[in-house]
């Protein structure tokens, strides 16, 4: 890849904290691609690991270093940098599938596109033997107001025309973890076209220290809290429509009974009140979902001591 470059086509953005263990791979995959239209901005928010090693083994990348408030404000210093009418990101843990960058050539041709979504990858890190596909994500058919609401943003197999940030603003860093959600549903609502593209884009790596993908249990509560004031401001809302205003609530039900459920099962009264008092709050029929999961839950109890005592 060519530093010499004066109009790059594509600007990836990678936001990167103590990342020395993965972020080459990232880049690598970047330079995979071998294109001369491409930048590539590192965003360290003043790693003290390794990182700044690996960093140093690449001329070619453009640097930002110094501390941020988050990964979103990080992302927003790298768009403030990019010069590309294309934007990619691309964690530092992950990396692009073969050929993404060709992928999404076509579809913005037509200069009204303004998002591609191609295919997401999931795999686990470190796997038994080899490397382990989990899970793979197809946008046929996607519905970008589901994605950001009841389903998943996939926000890294996104590429962005760089005039969509103007369009409807950059990331919100008073979010830690949903900002991502966040720009996805404001892009749903603002009503502009984005396409799919059936090839692998971005292959998500699933490890202990993944910030989504850990399933650690404090992340999870974090990521749940932000969603919930999140739904809460655009709930709020006048203007939003009735399916988008539905959806939104669907995702908030979901996710509040899943961690009253939780505390229930764990006897924390504390968290159970709180999970409560925000379900009822945006679902009068809260109470009532509760309770059939309760009920449900104590079914499936009776049954396992039933099959339990036939076996003795």
């Amino acid at each position: 890849m060519s530093s010499t470059v004066s109009s790059p086509r594509i600007s990836v953005i990678t936001p990167c904290m103590n990342a020395a263990r993965y972020l080459a791979e990232a880049i690598e995959s970047v330079l995979r691609e071998a294109r001369e239209d491409v930048e590539h901005i590192v965003v360290d928010g003043g790693s003290t690991d390794d990182t700044l090693k690996v960093i140093a083994r690449y001329p070619h990348l453009k640097v930002i270093g110094g501390p941020d408030q988050g990964i979103y404000d990080a992302l927003n210093k790298g768009l403030a940098l990019a010069r590309g009418a294309i934007v990619g990101i691309l964690n530092a843990d992950d990396r692009y599938a073969s050929g993404a960058f060709a992928a999404i050539d076509d579809a913005f041709r037509d200069e009204s596109t303004m998002g591609v979504l191609g295919q997401a990858v999931f795999f686990r890190d470190p796997a038994p033997v080899g490397e382990e596909e989990v899970d793979r994500f197809s946008p046929h058919g996607a519905d970008l107001l589901e994605l950001a609401t009841v389903g998943s943003p996939m926000f890294n197999a996104w590429f962005f025309r760089r005039s969509l940030f103007t369009k409807i603003g950059d990331l919100d860093p008073r979010y830690r973890i949903a900002g991502d959600r966040e720009f996805m549903l404001r892009f749903a609502l603002s009503g502009l076209p984005f396409v799919t593209a059936e090839r692998a884009i971005c292959q998500y790596r699933i490890h202990e220290g993944s910030l989504t993908f850990s399933g650690r249990a404090h992340v999870w509560e974090a990521i749940v809290r932000e969603h919930l004031r999140m739904t809460s401001s655009y709930l709020e809302r006048a203007d939003l429509s009735p399916r988008a205003r539905r959806l939104i609530r669907q995702a908030r039900t979901r996710e509040t009974l899943q961690m009253a459920v939780r505390a229930a099962r764990r006897r924390e009264l504390g968290p159970l009140l709180f999970y409560c008092m925000a379900g009822t709050r945006r679902d009068p029929l809260w109470p009532t979902q509760l309770m059939k999961r309760a009920a449900t839950a104590v079914a499936r109890r009776v049954v396992d001591r039933v099959r339990r005592r036939g076996r003795t």
